[in-house]
């Protein structure tokens, strides 16, 4: 049986793995704070002290890590250690040109990349209903795919360009963050004159109108005081890094500003590790006209 590795062990990370674990695999994990280390070994993974480790026990090496740059950094360690043969399998989001330039790198010693972004959240790494966006080698693809079957419910080939599958992930989180823009701004006018968010969103979603925000952000979150449990500062990076994707292929994308701006005004409001429910949190109060925020709980926000 292969020897799996995985590399960074965050929420969604963490959860993956032991996905993994669970269903038979062997895994050799690291990360660089050691309590989720710790937590891996108690379900029957093998941690071991760096990425380099982690590249010499491993026939395929999953990467979930913060973006780009830290992709590159741990693929350069990695790269001297992976015998010929092996695969990295990047679920980091991350941009298509950075992934292409990996797989290039390490298709000179034999190693495959794939490029394998999801979508889902936490809640869906939790539950192991990924959706998985995968760029790369066909025959690469059928033989990890077994292993991605274990934490999704949707795993998509989409192209032999490794980078393929990060485009089709930034326009995604494009398409998702857009429309909770759009819907908070709805959402706020339709209160404004009485209407319910639980009877907007109930039309919305099933007429023209329904995008994920109407579906499920504001029925299951917004309406119920709960956090999507995806960050401010996650939305901002991945709005940084579509902008870069739009740039490198001289594709301006108009309504990715307006977009980007609003995420940085709730930033700047709630902090780093608000949460995207915020958005609409932050608009009630800028498009109100009442400067002083406050949040779903009844509590002030400094």
């Amino acid at each position: 049986m292969a020897t799996l590795g995985f590399i960074g062990l965050g929420r969604m990370g963490g959860s993956m793995a032991e996905h993994l674990v669970r269903a038979g695999e062997d895994v050799v994990v690291y990360d660089r704070r050691h309590a989720p280390i710790e937590a891996m070994e108690s379900v029957g993974a093998t941690g071991v002290e760096s990425a380099a480790a982690v590249g010499e026990r491993a026939d395929v090496v999953f990467l979930s890590l913060p973006g780009p740059e830290a992709v590159e950094a741990v693929t350069a360690e990695l790269a001297g250690t992976l015998e010929r043969g092996s695969v990295v399998v990047d679920t980091t989001t991350s941009t298509p040109a950075t992934t292409r330039s990996v797989a290039d790198s390490l298709s000179e010693r034999g190693v495959s990349v794939l490029g394998a972004p999801v979508s889902g959240g936490t809640y869906g790494a939790e539950a192991g209903t990924l959706t998985v966006m995968v760029g790369g080698d066909r025959e690469t693809f059928e033989r990890c795919e077994p292993s991605l079957d274990s934490f999704a419910a949707n795993v998509f080939h989409v192209g032999e360009d490794p980078g393929h599958g990060h485009a089709v992930k930034l326009l995604n989180n494009y398409l998702s963050f857009a429309a909770m823009v759009a819907t908070s701004e709805a959402v706020v006018l339709g209160e404004r004159v009485g209407l319910d968010i639980g009877t907007i969103c109930e039309i919305l979603s099933v007429s023209t109108g329904r995008n994920s925000a109407t579906e499920e952000k504001f029925p299951d979150y917004v309406a119920e005081g709960e956090e999507v449990g995806f960050s401010l500062s996650l939305m901002g990076k991945d709005m940084a890094l579509l902008e870069r994707f739009g740039d490198e292929n001289r594709v301006p994308l108009l309504f990715a500003g307006v977009v980007a701006s609003q995420i940085e005004y709730t930033r700047a409001r709630y902090g780093e590790s608000g949460d995207m429910t915020d958005v609409y949190d932050y608009l009630r109060s800028a498009m109100t006209g009442t400067d002083d925020p406050v949040s779903r709980d009844g509590s002030r926000v400094d």
